[in-house]
C-alpha cells in the first residue's frame, strides 16, 4: 500500500467516525468499554495517547481466563513470552526487543511498582482491574529496561462498596486453583480495606526417562517434572486523609515451590521437545523455592490544576534450588549448606511525580524524580556446581546497584486539532559486584574453603532518553500520530573472575531509536475501535552472554539489529451480546553486520567465528494473529450464558542468534463456556484445545548445545465462582 492509499484510507475512516457520530442508532446494543490507559503516567483515553497500547479490561481478563502473563503471547501484537521452566524466570519480547543478559528488556509494573529484576517476575494474576501493554521503547517516563515496552498490571482496590468473590477451579494434570477476596470500607468515605489470595498447584506434564543418561536409578522413571505450587496474597489499606490527600499501603507476597522442579531443566533438543514433548531425560529430579514480597506506600495529593504522587516501595526476593540437572548438577549455595536459601535480594525505590490535570488548558505536563538501591544475589552466579559427591566448585556474587533519574514530558495544543509532545529523561546508574572466579572457592565434605580472595569491580553509566511526538485529531474519535522515542537498558559488571585478556569486566548499555506512526479511531456509535501502527527500531550494542573461558561466561556488546513492522488491532460489537476482537502484526527483524566469536578449544585457543549479519532476530515471530468471539445472552431475569473462543497464530521464529533452532508457525485455540445465575458462575474452559506442540523456550546460543523445553499440552478444567 503506497502513501497516497494510506492517506485516503485514514481520511475515509476519519470521515466514517464523523458520520457515525451523527447517526442515531435505533438498534439497542452495547458499546465498547471506554479504554483508559496510563501510558503517560496519568489516566487518559487510549485514543488520545501517541503510543501503541493494548489494554485488557477486568471483564475481558475474567472471560478469557487470563491467569498468567504468558497468556498475552499472540494476543498482544508482536508480544512473545518464553518461560525457562518456571514463571519467575522468563523472557518477554516485544517487536523482537528482548533480553540476552541479566536485565529485563520489557519492564513490568504492578500497581505502579517496578519489578526491577527478572527474578521478580511470575506474580499470579487474580482480582485484576486491567492490563496495559505499551509497545516500543518507553524509557523517557518508565526508565531503564523499558526498551521493548512496558507491561502495566493494575489490581482492584477497595472502595465504599463491600464486595467479595470466591473461585474454585480444577483441571487435568491434577491442577487446582482457589482464589478469594474481600473489600470493604472500615470507615465510610475515609478508610478502606481489601485483601485477596490465591493457591494453585499442578503436576508437571513431562515424564522422566533415564534412558540415555548416566543414572541407574530406575525409580526415577515415570516421575513427573515441571509441577509447581504457588501461594499468593495481596492486601490494601487506603486512607482518605482529606478530600485532596490519600495514602494507600499495599503488601503483595508469593511463594513458589516445587519438588519436581522445571527450573532451568530442558530437553536435549527441539526435535525431542516438539515430537515427544512429554518425555524428559534427567538423572535427578530437583526442587526450588522462591519467596517474594513487595511493600509499597502511595501518596496522592490533588491540587486545583495538578496532582502530586509519591510511590515508595521495598521488595525482598529469596531463592533456593537443589539437584537441578542442567546437565551437570547445580545447587544454591552461600556459605554453609547445599541447597540453602540465598540471602534475600532487596530493592528500595522511590518516585516523586507531578501531573497537570486542567483538561481545559492547552498545556499539559508530567515531571518527576526516581531512585533505587538494590542488593542482589543473582542465582546463576551464586551456586555450587557438583564435581563429585560431596565435592563442589562454588560461585558467589553480591551486587550493589543504585540509580537515579529525572524525567519530564510536556504537550501543547498548537492548534485545536494539533498537539505536540516533547520529553526527556536523564539516568545515572552505579553498579558494583563482589565475586570469585572459577576454582577460587570450594565446598568439600561439608567444609567451605576460600582459595583466592573475592574481587570487587564497579562501573557507572548514564543515559539521555528523549521523546518527541505529534498528533492530529480529525475529531474526538479519530487521531493520527508520529512518535520518536529513545530506549535504554542498563550496562553492568561481569561477576566472573578469570576473564581472559581482551574481555572487559564491564559491559555497556544498550540503546534503541524507535520511529512510530499510528492511527486510532472509534466509530459506529463506539461499537468499533480500530488502531494501526507502523514502526522502525534501530537497536545498538546488544548485550549477549559469551563463553570466554572454561566454566566462565561474560556479557559482551556484540552488535546491532533492527526491527520494523505493522500492527493492527480492532474490537467490534456487531450485535447485542456479541464482541469480536482482532489483532495482527507483521515483523521484519534482523541482526546487522557483525560476527560472534566463541572459544571452542580452551587448550589451543581455537575460536569459532560465526557471521551473524542478516540472520533473523531471535524470538521475533514474523507474524502474530489473534481473534476471539464472545457471545453473552440473557436467557432469563437471573441467568445469562457466555460462549468464548480464541484463536492465536504465532509465526515461525528462531530462538538462537545462529538461526539454527527454529520454532515453526503454530496455532493455539482456547475456549470458555458457562453460565451465571444471580452472582454464581459455572464455566468449562480449555487451553490449547488442539494439543499443539510448540516450544516454551529454546536456547539463545547453539554453539555448544540446542536445548529447549516444550510448552504445556491441552488443558481442560471447570471453574465455580461466587460474587457479592
Amino acid at each position: 500500500m503506497n502513501l497516497k492509499n494510506v492517506i485516503t484510507l485514514l481520511s475515509i475512516l476519519g470521515l466514517a467516525s464523523i458520520a457515525s457520530a451523527q447517526v442515531n442508532d435505533s438498534i439497542k446494543v452495547q458499546k465498547l468499554e471506554e479504554v483508559i490507559v496510563t501510558a503517560n503516567k496519568s489516566e487518559q483515553k487510549n485514543i488520545e495517547v501517541p503510543v501503541a497500547v493494548t489494554s485488557i479490561s477486568a471483564k475481558s481478563i475474567t472471560n478469557s481466563r487470563l491467569v498468567n502473563v504468558s497468556d498475552l503471547s499472540g494476543r498482544v501484537p508482536n508480544y512473545l513470552y518464553q518461560e525457562l521452566g518456571v514463571g519467575f524466570q522468563a523472557l518477554q519480547s516485544i517487536r523482537g526487543i528482548q533480553v540476552f543478559s541479566e536485565n529485563p528488556a520489557v519492564s513490568t509494573y504492578i500497581d505502579d511498582v517496578n519489578l526491577l529484576d527478572i527474578l521478580a517476575g511470575g506474580f499470579a494474576l487474580t482480582d485484576v482491574e486491567r492490563i496495559e501493554v505499551l509497545r516500543g521503547p518507553q524509557s523517557t517516563l518508565f526508565g531503564r529496561n523499558a526498551m521493548g515496552g512496558v507491561v502495566n498490571i493494575f489490581t482492584k482496590q477497595p472502595t465504599n462498596k463491600t464486595t467479595g468473590f470466591l473461585e474454585l477451579e480444577n483441571g487435568n494434570f491434577a491442577s487446582q486453583r482457589y482464589s478469594a477476596g474481600f473489600k470493604t470500607p472500615l470507615i465510610k468515605d475515609k478508610l478502606f480495606f481489601g485483601i485477596n489470595g490465591l493457591f494453585q498447584k499442578r503436576e508437571g506434564f513431562m515424564k522422566n526417562d533415564i534412558a540415555g543418561t548416566t543414572s541407574t536409578d530406575a525409580s526415577l522413571n515415570g516421575k513427573t517434572v515441571g509441577g509447581e505450587e504457588n501461594t499468593y496474597g495481596n492486601a490494601f489499606l487506603k486512607w482518605l486523609v482529606t478530600d485532596k490527600f490519600s495514602l494507600t499501603a499495599n503488601v503483595k507476597t508469593q511463594r513458589d515451590f516445587s519438588n519436581e522442579s522445571g527450573f532451568f531443566v530442558s530437553q536435549a533438543n527441539e526435535t525431542i521437545a516438539l515430537e515427544t514433548p512429554t518425555v524428559i531425560n534427567l538423572t535427578r529430579i530437583g526442587r526450588h523455592e522462591r519467596n517474594i514480597t513487595n511493600y509499597s506506600l502511595t501518596g496522592k495529593y490533588k491540587a486545583k490544576n495538578f496532582d502530586l504522587t509519591s510511590i515508595s516501595s521495598f521488595q525482598q526476593i529469596s531463592l533456593s534450588f537443589q539437584d537441578i540437572d542442567f546437565p551437570g548438577y547445580f545447587h544454591s549455595f552461600f556459605n554453609s549448606a547445599i541447597g540453602e536459601k540465598l540471602p534475600p535480594q532487596e530493592v528500595l525505590s522511590q518516585e516523586f511525580r507531578v501531573n497537570s490535570t486542567n483538561k481545559e488548558s492547552k498545556f499539559h505536563y508530567v515531571a518527576g524524580l526516581f531512585g533505587f538501591k538494590q542488593v542482589g544475589y543473582e542465582p546463576t552466579t551464586n551456586l555450587a556446581f557438583e564435581n563429585a559427591p560431596n565435592n563442589f566448585t562454588v560461585y558467589r556474587n553480591r551486587s550493589n546497584n543504585s540509580g537515579y533519574a529525572a524525567f519530564g514530558e510536556v504537550s501543547y495544543k498548537v492548534l485545536e486539532k494539533l498537539k505536540i509532545t516533547a520529553g526527556v529523561r536523564y539516568d545515572i546508574e552505579e553498579r558494583e559486584a563482589t565475586f570469585n572466579g572459577f576454582g577460587d572457592a570450594v565446598f568439600v565434605n561439608g567444609v567451605f574453603t576460600q582459595l583466592n580472595p573475592d574481587q570487587t569491580k564497579s562501573a557507572s553509566f548514564n543515559a539521555f532518553s528523549p521523546k518527541a511526538a505529534i498528533m492530529y485529531s480529525f475529531n474526538k474519535n479519530a487521531n493520527v500520530y508520529a512518535t520518536y522515542t529513545r530506549g535504554f537498558r542498563a550496562g553492568g559488571v561481569n561477576a566472573q573472575g578469570g576473564l581472559p585478556a581482551g574481555v572487559r569486566q564491564d559491559f555497556d548499555p544498550e540503546y534503541s531509536d524507535n520511529f512510530e506512526v499510528g492511527y486510532k479511531t472509534a466509530f459506529w456509535n463506539n461499537r468499533v475501535n480500530f488502531n494501526i501502527a507502523g514502526y522502525l527500531i534501530n537497536w545498538q550494542d546488544l548485550q549477549f552472554f559469551n563463553v570466554v573461558a572454561p566454566s566462565t561466561s561474560a556479557i559482551e556488546n556484540v552488535g546491532d539489529a533492527y526491527s520494523k513492522g505493522i500492527e493492527v488491532e480492532a474490537n467490534v460489537i456487531p450485535l447485542k451480546g456479541l464482541q469480536l476482537d482482532f489483532s495482527y502484526s507483521i515483523n521484519d527483524a534482523e541482526y546487522k553486520d557483525f560476527s560472534l566469536g566463541r572459544i571452542i578449544n580452551f587448550l589451543t585457543g581455537e575460536e569459532l567465528i560465526t557471521p551473524i549479519g542478516g540472520n533473523k532476530l531471535s524470538n521475533a515471530p514474523k507474524t502474530t494473529f489473534f481473534t476471539s468471539a464472545e457471545y453473552t445472552v440473557q436467557t432469563s431475569e437471573n441467568v445469562n450464558l457466555m460462549f468464548r473462543a480464541e484463536f492465536r497464530n504465532i509465526g515461525g521464529y528462531y530462538t538462537d542468534i545462529q538461526n539454527s533452532l527454529y520454532q515453526p508457525t503454530y496455532q493455539v485455540v482456547n475456549t470458555r463456556f458457562g453460565l451465571n445465575y444471580h452472582n454464581y458462575g459455572l464455566f468449562l474452559w480449555t487451553r490449547n484445545l488442539t494439543n499443539t506442540n510448540y516450544l516454551a523456550f529454546g536456547t539463545a546460543d547453539t554453539t555448544t548445545n540446542r536445548r529447549s523445553i516444550a510448552a504445556m499440552p491441552a488443558q481442560i478444567g471447570v471453574t465455580l465462582s461466587a460474587r457479592f
